[in-house]
């Protein structure tokens, strides 16, 4: 990585938050929530908000719309949902937990929706998407770039490409634990929408929805009747040509977010996904040599989250209690893994120096925990 720049901004080397989310947030950032209350019909809030959604579409490498919601990601999954589709179908891609619940959010909201099931640690396989979209016509495809709680990422570009080569179906990508943590490029694959949340890579507390939206998709919900009202994307887009939000807005997190935002583009979108492959690499170095074993499979390991197994004869639940007990904040398997596994959330802000201090207390943790502690 060819930067110098201190992404903790004065705390290189002393981060203990590793929860993979909500994440270690900067106290420049914390100190930002305190600015003075507005009106959010203002000429000053409008001036706020101008300047973040002149940055935001930077994150997201569009020249297209990209705005906030005051919900967490979930809400956005259903914007795009209610917004753009009428019945459906849908083809929902499932390999973890948080695509799974997206799957279930289109059934519930009564689309029809075809599942294509990938087993957890495994990334999706395009060959299998192109299989679906070839045998039946689909009105949107909804698919998780980086899975958060198995921490496997997926090759979005040749997902992408394999949707727009097979079908006209709108692309629905979660980038939640990817965006301001990898390579993310909404124009280049033509994702129609990107959805994320301040509290992963962005690091900004939760409360608040990312997310870039395609003309497809805007075109598509003025087709549909009924849009709902809190979750409309084209009143979500008309208030954004104002510099506004069609609600009261969550404005102590948009202070925040014109901050971070600067923070994120000094640093560079390019040098910022190096560092998180750097942690990466940090940790799948480590895990080589200490009898840690990675959950997802070879080539699909996340540069945000890690999932890990610890070596034979350490308990996770007992690794992480040791952990805490040292004043860590530990991430622990997801659902259906908690027992077997541990996640290191090294994303956001955090610097590999901390990462690499954090994987020296599990040594410790470990060793007191097999009793040959020093």
């Amino acid at each position: 990585m060819s930067t110098n720049f201190d992404s903790t901004s004065g705390q290189a080397g002393q981060v203990r938050f590793y929860n993979p989310g909500p994440v270690w947030v900067r106290s420049q950032v914390l100190q930002a929530l305190g600015g003075p209350m507005l009106s959010h019909r203002s000429q000053a809030f409008m001036d706020l908000y101008g300047r973040i959604l002149d940055k935001l579409p930077k994150l997201f490498k569009t020249k297209g719309s990209a705005h906030t919601i005051a919900t967490s990601a979930t809400g956005a999954w259903e914007a795009g949902l209610v917004s753009c589709v009428e019945g459906g179908p849908v083809l929902s891609i499932c390999n973890g937990a948080f695509s799974d619940k997206w799957g279930e959010m289109s059934q519930r909201l009564g689309l029809e929706t075809d599942v294509l099931k990938f087993e957890w640690g495994k990334a999706v396989n395009p060959d299998d998407v192109k299989a679906k979209l070839v045998a039946k016509k689909y009105a949107a495809v909804t698919v998780v770039h980086n899975e958060t709680s198995t921490g496997t990422i997926s090759d979005i570009a040749t997902i992408a490409k394999t949707v727009h080569e097979n079908s006209d179906a709108l692309l629905m990508v979660d980038v939640v634990t990817s965006l301001a943590g990898t390579t993310v490029e909404v124009d280049e694959w033509g994702i129609d929408l990107a959805v994320s949340g301040s509290q992963k890579a962005m690091a900004l507390p939760p409360g608040i929805a990312v997310y870039a939206v395609s003309e497809k998709a805007l075109e598509a919900a003025k087709k549909k009747k009924h849009r709902g009202m809190y979750l409309d994307l084209l009143e979500l887009e008309a208030f954004g040509k104002k510099k506004q939000n069609p609600t009261t807005p969550s404005l102590p997190l948009l202070y925040a977010m014109d901050v971070q935002l600067d923070h994120i583009l000094e640093e560079g979108v390019a040098n910022r996904a190096a560092r998180h492959h750097e942690m990466l690499k940090t940790v799948e170095d480590w895990a080589a040599v200490n009898g840690f074993k990675f959950f997802p499979e070879a080539g699909a390991h996340s540069p945000t989250v890690s999932s890990l197994i610890p070596p034979e004869g350490v308990n996770a639940e007992e690794l992480n209690k040791a952990l805490k007990a040292d004043k860590w904040t530990t991430g622990s398997g997801y659902g259906k893994l908690k027992p077997t596994n541990i996640r290191i959330g090294h994303m956001g802000d955090v610097d590999v120096a901390s990462v690499k201090n954090y994987l020296e207390a599990h040594e410790r943790a470990v060793a007191k925990l097999r009793g040959t502690a020093k």
